[in-house]
């Protein structure tokens, strides 16, 4: 059996994959512009071939730094995937899988670091954001904006504010260190 976060590798932000993956998610303001994440700690992951793939991005403020604009406006104390993408046609897991193998990735020393989770202090969870008219195109018509997120999990999250107008939560995760074979 493989490991709970396969197929994601860790990888860096500056990996040109990722970028493209990231210059097609409907977030991106300016695609093609090497800076595609936002201020703070990041973690990025892909799965799949060299030629699309997956991509997905854990993000937290640098909030025990304690100056202004270090912190979340919210004053949430989360992890937010601020980019998941799958291209479609990919052969890869559901998208519901790879939230879960994502989550579990979140035990991987190499995102613990990125992340800088030792200087964290307690974080209460873990949020994504999702904007359900720019992404109506790619799910069916009975399908809800985040339902790939609820397969895997999730809750709705009564938040206001950004560009997404739905909200999904995921608590902090028990994270079981990676199997030393």
């Amino acid at each position: 059996m493989g490991e709970p976060w396969a197929p994601w590798v860790p990888t860096t932000k500056g990996d040109r994959r990722c970028r493209a993956l990231a210059d097609l998610h409907y977030t991106r303001q300016t695609p093609g512009h090497p800076q595609w994440t936002r201020p703070g700690y990041s973690a990025v992951l892909h799965a799949g071939p060299d030629t699309g793939g997956a991509l997905w991005v854990w993000w937290r403020p640098k909030w025990e730094d304690g100056r202004p604009g270090t912190a979340r406006k919210d004053g949430l104390r989360v992890v937010e995937c601020t980019h998941f993408r799958r291209t479609p046609g990919a052969d890869l897991p559901r998208a519901s899988a790879l939230i879960r193998a994502a989550v579990a990735a979140l035990a991987l020393p190499e995102v613990r670091a990125a992340l800088h989770l030792g200087a964290a202090g307690p974080i209460a969870g873990l949020l994504t954001g999702v904007g359900s008219r720019a992404t109506a195109r790619g799910r069916s018509r009975r399908s809800e904006p985040g339902a790939c997120y609820l397969h895997a999990g999730w809750e709705r999250y009564n938040k206001r504010g950004g560009r997404a107008d739905v909200w999904l939560w995921h608590p902090w995760p028990e994270l079981a260190p990676p199997s030393r074979r």
